[in-house]
């Protein structure tokens, strides 16, 4: 059993969320707790009142809605009332037992798995402690309920299925709420690592979001903005952009500088797992096309960016197993655009590597580079991919926008 927790400010986005799914019959509600009877026929409004009872104790903890999801082998075959058992059973042994909580069975993936949905604040307005839940009562709990269910062990499970994002991909046009693309965003913050604006936006794509800077010569650019665009199936952006200081997050490009420095050592870790399972995979491809698919049967997504005129400039790895993006050549030369584009002989081996690369047809059959992958519609540009060094420096502060030294006030004369 794979757990995953996820800790946020906003309850209600994380049942509208699950809501949603619940609508598109896409999950339903197994169990619950501390609501009356019929709770499943509740609105997200009216689940989210209850829980906004508790928090309302307790002003002083903003960080206090608890998301959490527990993940099982393909092969193992739950019942709807034995993931209920099992789903109280953790809650308990973590210490949210009596806690109102939701029990969300999902079934959007490869794999059987719940989504449970609590808060931390009691009927005293106390806060339940969170930090180190992860490592410490939850790895118990994992554990303890594995052994007593007889469940395959988190460690013996190679990938919880070949699923990709568990949130899945917004669409235009159905899914536009704010509140939508906010959970998207806590999600990836929460839960993914990445240490540039190109791997977080791989990551976005995935969930059919993009952090855009503007044209290089535009105000926003200039000044450091960032907005979230929709893509729409192609990978465009559509519809209106929202500012990245309007949501909760708050996840401008001066708090992502921050964490693409703070990701860089996590990343290293992660760098060998990540490599070892392309390698394997790219060896038993013969086309970029079935290198993609492969990929993708693993949990892996690649994502290939292209100029508008559609020529590729780069590759990037989204590994949902290890929750990481990262730029193929990070992994190795044969692994960037370039390097994939001579192992599948879309130009000369040993050709001279150029910033684009030609977007030719595989083998004569025709078959679309471009595929389901993200389009990136800005040329690239050390600047734009936001590649940190360990400096603090972030270019000089545009003219309109330096402080002015105030002066010292004089004292007076008596």
């Amino acid at each position: 059993m794979v757990v995953r927790i996820s800790v946020g400010k906003s309850v209600q986005g994380i049942i509208r969320y699950n809501e949603t799914k619940r609508n598109q019959s896409m999950a339903e509600l197994i169990g619950f707790q501390g609501f009356s009877k019929g709770a499943e026929w509740l609105s997200s409004n009216q689940l989210a009142k209850r829980f906004e009872c508790l928090t309302a104790l307790n002003r002083r903890t903003k960080t206090n809605a608890i998301h959490i999801s527990l993940n099982f082998a393909p092969s193992e075959k739950l019942s709807s009332e034995l993931l209920n058992v099992i789903s109280k059973t953790y809650l308990e042994k973590i210490g949210f037992g009596d806690q109102p909580f939701l029990i969300y069975q999902h079934h959007d993936a490869g794999h059987p798995h719940v989504h449970l949905v609590t808060v931390n604040i009691d009927r005293q307005g106390k806060r339940i402690e969170t930090h180190n839940l992860g490592k410490n009562q939850s790895e118990l709990a994992r554990k303890a309920i594995e052994m007593e269910f007889g469940l395959i062990p988190a460690e013996k499970q190679n990938r919880i299925g070949p699923s990709l994002p568990e949130l899945g991909r917004l669409v235009y046009g159905k899914e536009t709420s704010k509140s939508s693309i906010s959970t998207v965003l806590n999600h990836v913050w929460n839960n993914y690592t990445f240490s540039s604006l190109g791997e977080y936006n791989a990551i976005l794509s995935g969930f059919g979001l993009m952090a855009y800077r503007g044209e290089k010569d535009s105000q926003r650019y200039q000044r450091g903005g960032v907005v979230y665009h929709l893509l729409d199936e192609k990978g465009r952006r559509k519809g209106v952009p929202i500012k990245a200081s309007s949501f909760h997050l708050n996840p401008t490009l001066k708090k992502l500088g921050s964490r693409f420095l703070r990701d860089q050592g996590k990343k290293k870790e992660l760098l060998g797992k990540v490599k070892a399972r392309v390698s394997e995979i790219l060896q038993k491809s013969k086309s970029l096309d079935q290198f993609s698919e492969n990929l993708r049967k693993n949990g892996i997504q690649l994502v290939l960016n292209h100029t508008q005129e559609g020529r590729m400039f780069g590759a990037t790895y989204v590994d949902h197993l290890h929750r990481i993006g990262i730029k193929g050549s990070d992994l190795g030369k044969e692994y960037g655009a370039h390097g994939l584009a001579e192992q599948f002989g879309l130009i000369a081996a040993g050709a001279k590597a150029k910033k684009e690369l030609p977007l030719g047809k595989e083998g004569g059959k025709g078959e679309s580079l471009i595929g389901e992958n993200f389009i990136q519609e800005t040329e690239p540009d050390v600047d734009y991919l936001l590649r940190f060094s360990d400096s603090s420096y972030q270019g000089p502060i545009p003219g309109n926008r330096r402080r002015k030294k105030k002066k010292k006030d004089q004292p007076r004369e008596s």
